[in-house]
């Protein structure tokens, strides 16, 4: 069963400690939200415990260890996809490195993106570019899950598809959701405010 253990996590940027004193276990099946103000730093947060830039102060555990691109699948507003392949190659793109929990036709009938398989990802509207790179990650199998404002540039039936993505294909994973929206961490139990670790450095 994988635990993510975060010991006494600290970010600061130049005169700005972003949080401090993060200490939390992360355990496999739950869902959890990181929540608070905008620049609270739920983005980096997140980022931490994927593995993708590192604390100033603390460390993240996972047991049992592994590398976290063995662990984590992520969406988030900040990532890129190659603006030139078409939404079809970039699924069998990702799907050579990655286990797919189901096969990609299914995949694109539920994401109701057969039309736009031969659309350059460029092409695409920013909630279909959304809706790519959220699908890429939901279908993912891995242990955990991050998303960081996974809606960003949704309309209302976009999110009621995720929400729906998420209770049919990632009942047995665990999820962190970094956001301000309760419709984008509605299933999620567990509410972690990132303001109680805010501070100003002196």
């Amino acid at each position: 069963m994988l635990t993510i253990v975060c010991k006494d996590i600290a970010k600061r940027y130049t005169k700005e400690v972003l949080f401090k004193d993060f200490s939390f276990t992360f355990e496999r099946s739950k869902k959890y939200a990181i929540l608070g103000a905008n620049s609270s730093g739920k983005s980096t947060l997140l980022k931490i415990i994927g593995g993708a830039i590192s604390a100033t102060k603390g460390e993240v555990i996972y047991s049992p260890s592994k590398p976290s691109n063995e662990i984590f699948s992520f969406c988030s507003p900040e990532m890129y996809l190659l603006d030139d392949f078409t939404v079809q190659e970039l699924f069998e793109l990702h799907f050579q490195f990655k286990t797919p929990k189901v096969p990609l036709k299914e995949q694109w009938q539920q994401c109701n993106l057969t039309a736009f398989l031969n659309k350059r990802y460029s092409e695409l509207s920013s909630g279909l570019k959304n809706k790519v790179k959220l699908a890429l990650a939901i279908f993912t199998e891995a242990p955990a899950l991050l998303l960081d404002e996974p809606c960003t540039n949704f309309d209302a039936s976009n999110t009621k598809w995720y929400q729906e993505m998420i209770q049919k294909h990632c009942t047995d994973q665990l999820i962190i959701v970094a956001s301000n929206q309760e419709s984008e961490y509605i299933f999620c139990s567990e509410k972690l405010n990132l303001n109680q670790y805010k501070t100003t450095t002196k």
